[in-house]
Order: C-alpha cells, then sequence, then structure tokens
C-alpha cells in the first residue's frame, strides 16, 4: 500500500491563462484612468486633484516594485541560498559574520521534506477546529464566514544560523536561538457574504529563542519547550482581491501595525508558546517565568538632531518625540515643538525578561500632524551591557543620520525576596533627580481559576462568560473571555510595576461579557505580601458582592527592586509542583479566610489606622475575624440615604484623602501626589464622577490649577497622579494647599459639584522628606473667606 502524497504538491497553474488576465487587468485600469481624468475636466475640478492623483499613483508604484524585489530575493534566497549570497553580499546570513553562529543546513532540508504535510495539518487545523469557533463567535449576519483557500505555498521556513549558548545557562536547561526566514509564496483567502479577501507572500523574519528546560535524569529526558522571539520581527505582506482596497498609503500602515500587534501578543516577549513535553509539568510556571529584573529608562534629552521640518527661509527646525521598544512593548516621550535640542526629561519602566539576546530600541522621530512622522535616526543598546554595568548613562550617536546625539540614562534593577530592601528601594524613589513617581516592587499575579460564579440571566439560565479586569492603580489588565461557564479556567499571569507596596491594593473585578454585570470583587492590600514566606501567597479568595461559595484562585509573588547582586539562582524544581487540590465542597469562603495566617505589617502603633483603612476601604484583611469578613462588600455603585446619613454624623465627615507631600530642592518644584480618595458621600443620592481640584493658595489664577482625571461611578477612586507647582522652598512653607473632591457634571445638571474639601497648612510639614497622610474632608464652606483670597 503505497503512501498517499500530499494535496500541496499539485500542478502549476497555467501561465498563458494568467498572462491573458493580467492583460486583461491592465486594460480596465488604463480605461478607469482616463475616465477619472476626463471626469475632472468635464467638472472643472482643479488640476491640483489630477497631480494629486498622479502623486498617490507614483509612490504606489514605487512602494510595489520595491516590495516585490525585496520578495524576490527572499524567495530566491529561500531556494537557493548560494546563488543569492553571491549575487547580494549585503543580506549575509548571520553566521557568516559571528564565529559562534551554526549553519543548519539540515535542518532546512528535513523542514523542506515535511513542509507539505504540514501544509495539509494546517489546513485541516483551519478548518475543522479554527473556522467554527470563529464562526460561533461572530454576529449572526456575518456567520457566512468560511476559509476559501489555504495554500502554504511551496516555500519552506529557512533558518539562516542557530546559535547555542554555553554560558550564563543553567546545568538543567538548554537555550538556542534560531534566525527565522520564512519568504513564503503562501495564498490565503476568506470569504464573507460572497465577499473574498486575503493575503499572500507573506514574510517574517526574526530571531527565535528555544528554550528546553527543565533537563530530566529519565524519559523524556525533556520536561518542556517554550519557544518566542525576543524583539519584534520584521513582517511584510500583500492583500488580495478585497482587501487590497486597503492597499493604500496610510491604510497599509495602520493594518500591517494591527497585524504586527497582533503577533507581538501573541509569542513575542514577555508572551510565549509553552510545550509542555513531560507529565506532571506546571504549563503556567513554564510560560510565565518570573522576569530577569526591571529596567528604568531616563530619556534625558538629545542635541544637534536633524532639521526635518521646512520653513520660508529654507531648513527649520524640528518637533522631536522619542519612542522605544523592548520586545512587545512600547513607550513614547512628549514632543517638544521647535528645537533641535530637547529636552524630555522622562522615566519609563518595564520589566525584563530576558537580557540576553533582548535589545532596547529607540527611534527618534519629528512629528508632522497629518502626514507620517520623519525619521530622525536610531539607536540600540543591548540590556545584557546594561545589566552587567548597573548604570550606563551616555551621549548615543544616532544611527542612519548625519548629526544627532541622545542622553539616555539607563539603570539595571535586580528582583530581590528580601522585604528588608524595601525601605532602600523606596529612598532609592526619592533621589533627587528622580522626580517621577518611580517603582519600588514589581508584583506578579496569576489568575488561575475560579468556582460557583453567579449565574444573572435568570431568564435563560445560561452559565456567564466570565473574564478578569486586574489593577493596581491605574494599571489594568485583562485575562480572556471563558465562554458559558461558572468555572473558568484563564491560568494567566500579569505583572504590576508598584510604587509603594504600603499603601497600594490589587483591585479584581470578575464580570460576565454577556451581561456586563459584575460576578464578584476582591481588594487585597499588597502589603500583607511583605510579611508572607518568599513574599509569595496562593490559595482560593472568596469573592465579594457574589454567590455565597464564588471562589478565585490566584498566586501573587511580590519583589523587591534593587541594585544590590541578585540572589543565588535556584532550581527548576518547582516547575514540577503539582497544582493543589481545589477546596472540598463543605469548605466555606469564611473557613478559608480563617485558615490564612494573620500578620501585621506597620509598627503597633499604627495598626488601629491601618485597620480603619481596611475597613473604609472594603479590602481583605487577614487580621478581621470570620464574622467581620463576609460584610467587607466594597460598594462601587453608590450608597442608600441611610448609609450616607450614617456616615455624615460619624466622624468620617465626607469621606478621606490620601496625598503625598514633599518638595524638590534641585528642581524647586513642589510635589503632590494625589492617591486616592475613601468613602466619598455621593451628590443628591447618586453615584458621583469624583476627581481632585488643587491650589496652592493664595494663588487662584487658572493657569495654576491643577486636575486629575474623572473616575466615573466611583466612591472610592484611584488616581496616584503627580502633580508639581513652581515655587521655592521658603515660600512653600508659607502656602496653603486647597484641595478640593468635586463631582464631573454636566453643564445644564443640577447636581451639587463639591463633594469635600481640605486645607493643609503646608508650615505644619517637613517638606524635606515624603509625608503621606490621610486628611478627612470637610463642608465646602467652611473657612472659605479666611483662606482664600478673591478670584481674579
Amino acid at each position: 500500500m503505497t503512501e498517499q502524497e500530499p494535496t500541496s504538491a499539485r500542478k502549476p497553474p497555467n501561465r498563458g491563462d494568467e498572462s491573458v488576465v493580467k492583460l486583461v487587468l491592465q486594460y480596465f485600469k488604463l480605461v478607469a484612468l482616463l475616465l477619472l481624468v476626463w471626469i475632472l475636466g468635464y467638472f472643472d475640478f482643479s488640476p491640483s486633484w489630477l497631480l494629486l492623483g498622479l502623486f498617490v499613483y507614483m509612490w504606489h508604484d514605487k512602494h510595489q516594485k520595491k516590495r516585490k524585489e525585496q520578495i524576490r530575493i527572499s524567495q530566491g534566497a529561500a531556494l537557493n541560498e548560494k546563488e543569492v549570497i553571491q549575487a547580494r553580499v549585503e543580506d549575509l546570513p548571520s553566521w557568516v559574520f559571528f564565529p559562534d553562529v551554526e549553519r543548519a543546513e539540515w535542518l532546512n532540508k528535513v523542514s523542506s521534506q515535511l513542509w507539505p504535510y504540514i501544509g495539509d495539518y494546517v489546513t485541516t487545523l483551519l478548518k475543522e477546529k479554527v473556522e467554527p469557533k470563529i464562526v460561533s463567535n461572530l454576529p449572526p449576519g456575518l456567520r457566512s464566514f468560511k476559509f476559501d483557500r489555504i495554500d502554504l505555498g511551496d516555500i519552506a521556513p529557512r533558518v539562516g544560523g542557530v546559535k547555542v549558548y554555553t554560558e550564563h545557562v543553567r546545568r538543567n536547561e538548554i537555550i538556542l536561538d534560531m534566525e527565522l526566514c520564512y519568504a513564503s509564496d503562501a495564498d490565503i483567502r476568506v470569504k464573507i457574504k460572497g465577499m473574498t479577501a486575503g493575503i499572500k507572500d507573506l514574510q517574517v523574519r526574526g530571531t527565535l529563542r528555544i528554550e528546553v528546560k527543565p533537563l530530566l535524569n529519565v524519559m523524556p529526558l525533556i520536561g518542556g519547550i517554550t519557544v518566542f522571539f525576543l524583539n519584534k520581527p520584521k513582517i511584510d505582506f500583500n492583500l488580495t482581491n478585497l482587501a487590497n482596497a486597503l492597499d493604500v498609503p496610510g491604510l497599509s500602515d495602520i493594518l500591517h501595525t494591527i497585524v504586527e500587534d497582533q503577533i507581538c501578543a501573541f509569542m513575542v516577549l514577555p508572551n510565549r508558546i509553552p510545550i509542555p513535553i513531560a507529565k506532571n509539568i506546571d504549563v503556567v510556571k513554564l510560560r510565565y517565568p518570573p522576569p530577569q529584573g526591571v529596567l528604568r529608562i531616563h530619556a534625558v534629552g538629545a542635541k544637534d538632531l536633524k532639521r526635518a521640518d521646512i520653513n520660508l527661509f529654507g531648513r527649520g527646525k524640528s518637533d522631536p518625540f522619542l519612542k522605544m521598544y523592548v520586545g512587545a512593548k512600547a513607550f513614547k516621550t512628549k514632543t517638544i515643538s521647535n528645537t533641535i535640542n530637547p529636552i524630555w526629561n522622562e522615566f519609563f519602566e518595564t520589566p525584563i525578561d530576558q537580557r540576553d539576546g533582548q535589545i532596547l530600541e529607540i527611534r527618534a522621530l519629528d512629528e508632522d500632524p497629518g502626514n507620517k512622522n520623519d525619521k530622525i535616526g536610531n539607536v540600540s543598546v543591548d540590556i545584557q551591557y546594561v545589566a552587567d554595568q548597573g548604570l550606563m548613562d551616555s551621549w548615543l550617536p544616532l544611527e542612519n543620520v548625519e548629526t544627532g546625539l541622545l542622553h539616555m540614562r539607563l539603570i539595571w534593577l535586580n528582583l530581590s525576596p528580601d522585604p528588608e530592601e524595601l525601605d532602600k528601594a523606596l529612598a532609592q524613589c526619592e533621589l533627587a533627580w528622580s522626580e517621577e513617581h518611580l517603582s519600588a516592587a514589581v508584583l506578579m499575579v496569576t489568575i488561575d481559576s475560579a468556582q460557583n460564579l453567579p449565574v444573572f440571566a435568570k431568564k435563560s439560565m445560561t452559565d456567564p462568560s466570565p473574564y478578569v479586569v486586574v489593577s493596581v492603580g491605574n494599571n489594568k489588565e485583562e485575562t480572556s473571555i471563558k465562554f458559558t461557564t461558572d468555572r473558568p479556567v484563564w491560568e494567566e499571569n500579569f505583572q504590576f510595576l508598584v510604587h509603594n507596596p504600603r499603601i497600594q491594593e490589587l483591585d479584581i473585578e470578575v464580570k460576565d461579557d454577556k451581561t456586563k454585570k459584575r460576578l464578584g470583587t476582591l481588594i487585597f492590600p499588597i502589603k500583607y505580601l511583605l510579611s508572607e514566606d518568599n513574599m509569595t501567597k496562593q490559595q482560593p479568595f472568596p469573592l465579594r458582592d457574589s454567590g455565597p461559595d464564588s471562589r478565585i484562585n490566584l498566586r501573587m509573588c511580590l519583589r523587591i527592586l534593587t541594585s544590590a547582586p541578585p540572589p543565588e539562582e535556584q532550581s527548576m524544581a518547582d516547575i514540577f509542583i503539582v497544582k493543589p487540590k481545589p477546596p472540598e465542597s463543605s469548605t466555606t469562603p469564611t473557613e478559608t479566610s480563617e485558615e490564612s495566617p494573620s500578620h501585621g505589617v506597620d509598627d503597633t502603633d499604627d495598626r488601629s489606622s491601618e485597620k480603619m483603612l481596611d475597613g473604609s476601604r472594603n479590602s481583605y484583611d487577614p487580621n478581621a475575624s470570620p464574622s467581620m469578613q463576609p460584610n467587607l462588600t466594597r460598594r462601587r455603585s453608590g450608597q442608600s440615604v441611610g448609609s450616607r446619613a450614617s456616615a455624615t454624623g460619624s466622624d468620617a465627615g465626607l469621606g478621606r484623602i490620601e496625598v503625598t507631600i514633599r518638595y524638590s530642592s534641585q528642581r524647586n518644584r513642589l510635589v503632590v501626589v494625589v492617591h486616592r480618595c475613601i468613602k466619598l458621600i455621593p451628590p443628591d443620592n447618586n453615584t458621583g464622577d469624583p476627581y481632585v481640584r488643587l491650589y496652592l493658595l493664595p494663588d487662584r489664577y487658572h493657569h495654576n490649577k491643577k486636575k486629575t482625571q474623572v473616575v466615573k461611578n466611583n466612591l472610592n477612586p484611584v488616581y496616584d497622579e503627580t502633580f508639581e507647582f513652581a515655587v521655592n522652598q521658603r515660600d512653600a512653607q508659607q502656602r496653603t494647599l486647597d484641595i478640593s473632591v468635586k463631582n464631573a457634571v454636566s453643564v445644564f445638571s443640577k447636581s451639587k459639584t463639591d463633594m469635600g474639601r481640605v486645607y493643609i497648612e503646608l508650615a505644619q510639614l517637613d517638606l524635606n522628606k515624603a509625608t503621606t497622610k490621610l486628611y478627612y474632608l470637610q463642608d465646602t464652606n467652611l473657612n472659605r473667606s479666611r483662606r482664600e483670597s478673591p478670584s481674579t
């Protein structure tokens, strides 16, 4: 019995038929062009429209020729690398330049032999597995979706070189980098409502890292494999059929950016593809290992940049800004107008998963509103070099331009499991040159699963489609949606940079994608992790505002940022930790909370105020008794009339606001950080949309007013916003800080706008150090005449 040949190996199409089709299409294009010219003349349109159309056509034609040439060279290299190298020496593979990179011609021969069978497998997979899932998630009007043609082509992916690391690796792991070049002749088309669109000539080029770990002394000898791109790969493709209408200037760039972002979200660091091989492998730990450190980026400024703008008298200046890329993450500075010597003085921070091999790519651009931004240089920095040095403060020459220097200050921070390092990290954040809201720790949160979620759709009684919104301060992340289940399993990990773990909280909301209703909430003060073993906590947590037995399984790990050398690397035996069994049905959320250890973080004198703070925030408190825990529900959508009256009659007043105040002597600025408000009283018995307004009295001019963003439908808003007042320290000591919490209303609304006010006498504070306090809000008319000067 002979083996069945793959369907991908079929006869090539008739070239004569293709030439006739091309001739007909060219004929109709010329007729359409002549018709357009005639219409412009008939209706007396300005010749400028014709010149504009001619310019677009010439740009498109030149762009297409360039892309076709690149595709031809790439496809030729995939078929016959030797001839292409001899004809074009500037695109040599990496093994030519680097002696530690080896050729892998045997691997290319194997992949070429397997490629037709892989094509058949992918076709079956897309048709039988992917297509039904896409159809089920589309609106009813678009459920005619189907793959009309799936052809991966005859050109297999090619490996240009392989580098196997022998230094800075553990004994029980193998790390290798593969230079992947996929210059395909693939043709994939989809069909919806009779309309066909597709892509062809897909090109992907980048460095693919493969981690084989851990190595075992029993079969199969390998625990698992992880695959990912270290940096964003170069991606290009051509559109076909109806999608070809998007291949115009502007839309084409947007489409390519969307495709690149989707690929980055799939397999560019910190995203990985785990492949477990041995049994009992914890896929979550294989896919989400802890980061190796944090890179703090200080974009100081630049000088002698390229003059990109043109004015009436010749060359003008530029409107420069920076875009920085680390793996799939991107950062952007503000734009400095009309200068070639900009000063940004901005800070950015990002966790680094692989310092060996990753780069910081910096692009200097000139902002042109309405047009494509001009490139005025770029530079790349090896993150491994920064990690080895600890600090790099340099003027970097920009590449691909004749002039331009970039001043960058890069700091590498290691992760420490020692909570004693927190005070040092906080002190480092308060250095004279660190004027931004920098981080002292990194929090890693794994959303594992949930059980017994409530069902709100009473008519259909169908299970919800839950997802989780995880936030720390203003940083929010979302899990994927798990359709139609009350016991979802996400197994997703998120990383948050934390400024001060002693005052910040982890906020979790479980929502239903169908009804948009909240299925449960949890607020966990990060300070409790400081007293946990290895600053790690993993257990089921009861959800508030949810069902009686609703729980969410979390794993939280806190690490302090430090410039000290990292601790000795631990073995990877923890990858094989078997997941704990879910609690039995007889265990209640109260029992779970009761079993959790009780720890105190702050001093004894501060415990009473901290308990009050936890109660006002309605957060998880391991010190609370089981009888108190069920009452710690968070009110997000307002309070009742009775609760408002009781709050007004108590010592809570109109709520409280938490701020940090300090003075920066180097920049001569008074720095005020508005953290959050607690237990605000809603105006007119409605849920408020609060924001905070600040004045430094006696100045009440409009340009001196500071405002936070508006937080919708929340009486416990979190802002974490920083404001600065230009004043010398002697005058600052004699000023009064006026802080008002206001309700954002429309122009024609009759609702009250004032929600509370507090006056802070700066003479009573030591401005040389940061002071973080909770202040009670009072009636806005209290002492107004005494403290405020007349408005100008």
